[in-house]
């Protein structure tokens, strides 16, 4: 953990560290990773040198990942990155960065030996909830919500890297429009001043609301 992101953590309680300690240090990761490295214009006017995209991507919603499965450690549940089936097995649904759902599946893409990839079919009847992971949010796909509930899910999530503050208001807005049970970000840019902020509050926020999605199997 960045000394940024551990001085931010101790100004906090401790179970409160404990519950969103891994989100705050992977906020300050992900910051110094934003913009970097810088970007080669070619002699055709295209640029390389940046992150690709999907594996920015695909690094975010992988770090949730691992973190609710901690989180829900003491859960009946798992944690995946896949499609959804539906009941009769004949229909995928777009692409679940991150599904929380009963343990078990029906298929699994994988590696045999030191495997780098685990994306996971799950049944439908199986699923609780599906957090959409983006990465710098500047609009809301109103139509993933709406994709997913032919699959019976009702609770969709979205959590981004970042976005510009002065739009962070109108974008939970949008999104809650749109059917997604709330937006949260890892952080938020001031764009006149270059001021980064990391709301540790509205973190918090993100897990209370994922545990109360899938309290009744906790409980069970």
């Amino acid at each position: 953990m960045s000394r940024k992101a551990k001085e931010q953590a101790d100004q906090l309680p401790v179970g409160v560290s404990l519950a969103i300690g891994q989100l705050v240090g992977l906020s300050s990761e992900l910051q110094l990773l934003r913009d970097h490295p810088p970007l080669v214009k070619r002699s055709d006017g295209k640029y390389e040198g940046d992150i690709l995209g999907f594996v920015k991507g695909l690094h975010l919603s992988a770090r949730v990942i691992y973190f609710l499965r901690e989180r829900l450690s003491s859960a009946d549940l798992e944690v995946s990155w896949g499609h959804i089936l539906d009941q009769n097995g004949q229909s995928c649904s777009p692409e679940c960065d991150v599904v929380i759902h009963k343990k078990g599946w029906i298929c699994r893409w994988n590696g045999s030996s030191r495997p780098i990839m685990e994306f996971t079919f799950v049944e439908a009847s199986s699923v609780l909830a599906v957090i959409s992971c983006k990465s710098k949010l500047t609009t809301i796909d109103k139509k993933y919500p709406s994709s997913l509930k032919k699959y019976g899910v009702n609770k969709v999530f979205l959590l981004a890297e970042c976005c510009v503050e002065s739009r962070k208001e109108s974008l939970k807005k949008r999104a809650r429009e749109a059917g997604y049970k709330g937006l949260w970000f890892l952080y938020s840019v001031d764009t006149s001043t270059g001021f980064v902020k990391t709301d540790e509050s509205a973190l918090k926020s993100f897990v209370d609301e994922i545990l109360k999605s899938v309290s009744s199997r906790m409980l069970s």
